[in-house]
């Protein structure tokens, strides 16, 4: 924790009753400078790449279908770097969309290069590194684009009744190339015992990612116990008694998801996800996965004083640790607590009010917590962009993708229908596609292989109906991980969940391929599934959502 002013020396800090202050005299600083110190948890030092200067970076804002011109200066010393603005469509700019290698060049130590793209659609979005695990690193920032005045929205979108939340889990020891290893071969104590995966509270495993801390807007907490923390300067979201505010909450996490919360609140009120609006949805809290973004409207209704805006991570761990995001909501008229204490959770009595919980990645939470899991399957698309009439068709090319982790003997990388795209293109495959070998014969349903695998829409199909059937089963699921498609907005016509025992755990072999979906193969790769019941095939699947799907 160092500030560098312009022109001056630096400046070592050090805490002080959840203020930054000189470590030489205890200084204070004036809260606008506080504003721009690089904190993260304040736990010992570690590396984080700024834009302008800013951990996140700053905000960019545009009003729908403006010209949005970005100018990037690489001034990092040996690493190339992309930026993806996530979230937009980058609809006749792709190159633009910031994928090392598929869309551009790597743009290399000192170079620049500039990105041009139309801000469309309007909502919460965000803008970070494409390469490497620069991202975790600290490159990224939110990307707000406002509506145009007129449409039938949930107000308000701008101003200063609207805050933004960016949320991302914090490790002190892993740089990008130690991630990447430990996701390969694993991570192992002094002793040489391997780390256990963590889970969430179904039992599906997550990463050997270690989440120490969680971190809103660059800042948060480290808990060196379950309830012992190092008073770091919180972020400050100041509101006014009895108004409504609109938080944009973004993630970009590297591994975890969290569960959002305010204390002392509640209801409150979801309004948009990934940008897109839905039907207003009144929950007790929701959960929010790396790269999604989650609107909620919060009514500031609670006796005046200091709460926390809580993302508690959605994983299992001991009782002598606490892994969460915090953040200040200060009513003005009231004395401000710059360390309040932990929160106390939300009880959710059988009884009383059960808890709602939005965007739950299983179908129930273990009954012991008495929370019901509300997830796309009963929300509805309340956007003016929506329009689920231009996917009715009689001619639908469907196509089943499954995002797992088989193989054998212990050899288990991360795959697209068994492809690992382990061997990128040497050239920007969008502007130069027949440089790209997209040579993948060695695959077949029965074998893991790696190359750059492509699916082809051929120009024929223009404009058809596509159905994408996007699984995690077979032999290599049960890792948890977001899928995310650039270009395109799409409609969620149906999720569907494994089989979970009374406890809420997943029950082993309880996934669709034993139900709806068969996996051919003998391995259980699931690299070539397909429906049990043809009947199905190419978009007739009978439990589709036609009510204005979101």
């Amino acid at each position: 924790m160092i500030y560098t002013g312009q022109g001056k020396p630096a400046v070592h800090l050090k805490i002080d009753k959840g203020k930054a202050v000189r470590s030489d005299n205890g200084k204070e600083f004036e809260r606008s400078l506080e504003e721009t110190f690089i904190l993260a948890d304040g736990f010992k030092s570690r590396i984080v790449i700024a834009v302008n200067g800013r951990f996140p970076g700053p905000t960019i804002t545009a009003r729908e279908n403006q010209e949005v011109i970005v100018h990037v200066r690489n001034l990092m010393h040996t690493d190339s770097t992309t930026i993806h603005w996530h979230g937009l469509h980058q609809k006749r700019s792709p190159w633009s969309d910031g994928v090392a290698f598929v869309t551009q060049c790597p743009i290399s130590p000192g170079q620049s290069y500039t990105y041009k793209f139309n801000a469309k659609p309007f909502g919460t979005s965000f803008y970070h590194a494409h390469i490497g695990d620069q991202r975790t690193m600290g490159l990224y920032g939110p990307l707000i684009i406002i509506p145009t005045p007129g449409q039938k929205i949930v107000l308000p979108q701008e101003g200063d009744k609207v805050f933004v939340a960016i949320i991302q889990d914090w490790n002190h020891n892993d740089d990008a190339d130690a991630l990447y290893h430990k996701m390969l071969f694993g991570d192992f104590d002094s002793s040489g015992k391997p780390f256990t995966e963590t889970k969430d509270p179904s039992g599906a495993k997550y990463t050997r990612f270690k989440c120490h801390s969680g971190l809103i807007n660059g800042r948060g907490r480290f808990y060196s116990s379950s309830t012992f923390h190092n008073d770091v300067p919180l972020e400050r979201f100041e509101v006014e008694k009895n108004e409504d505010y609109r938080f944009r909450v973004i993630s970009a996490a590297t591994m975890y998801p969290f569960r959002v919360f305010v204390e002392g609140h509640r209801p409150i009120y979801i309004l948009a996800s990934d940008g897109f609006e839905i039907d207003k949805k009144e929950v007790e809290s929701f959960i929010i996965h790396p790269g999604e973004r989650i609107d909620f409207l919060l009514n500031a209704d609670s006796k005046i004083g200091t709460y926390l805006l809580v993302a508690e991570t959605l994983e299992v761990y001991s009782k002598n640790e606490y892994h969460a995001a915090e953040a200040i909501i200060h009513y003005k008229t009231a004395d401000i607590q710059l360390t309040p204490p932990k929160v106390t959770p939300h009880t959710c009595e059988s009884s009383g009010i059960t808890c709602r919980v939005f965007n739950c990645p299983f179908n129930q939470y273990p009954s012991k917590e008495n929370r019901i899991c509300i997830t796309f399957n009963n929300v509805i698309s309340n956007d003016p962009n929506s329009n689920p009439d231009e996917i009715k068709s009689d001619e639908v090319v469907e196509m089943f993708f499954n995002f797992a982790f088989p193989g054998e003997n212990g050899y288990t990388p991360g795959s697209v229908n068994g492809h690992q795209f382990f061997l990128p293109p040497t050239v920007a495959a969008y502007a130069q596609p027949d440089l790209v070998d997209y040579n993948c014969d060695a695959c077949n349903a029965s074998t893991i292989c790696e190359c750059t695998y492509a699916v082809t829409i051929d120009k024929d199909n223009k404009d058809k109906v596509y159905q994408f059937v996007i699984t995690n089963i077979g032999g290599g699921a049960n890792w948890s991980h977001p899928v995310h498609l650039h270009g395109h907005s799409f409609y969620v016509m149906k999720m569907a969940f494994t089989t979970y025992d009374s406890g809420g755990q997943l029950v082993p072999n309880g996934g669709q391929d034993t139900i709806d979906i068969i996996c051919p193969d003998s391995k259980k790769f699931c690299s070539d599934a397909k429906w049990r019941n043809e009947s199905w095939r190419d978009g007739k699947h009978p439990d589709l959502n036609w009510h204005n799907p979101p």
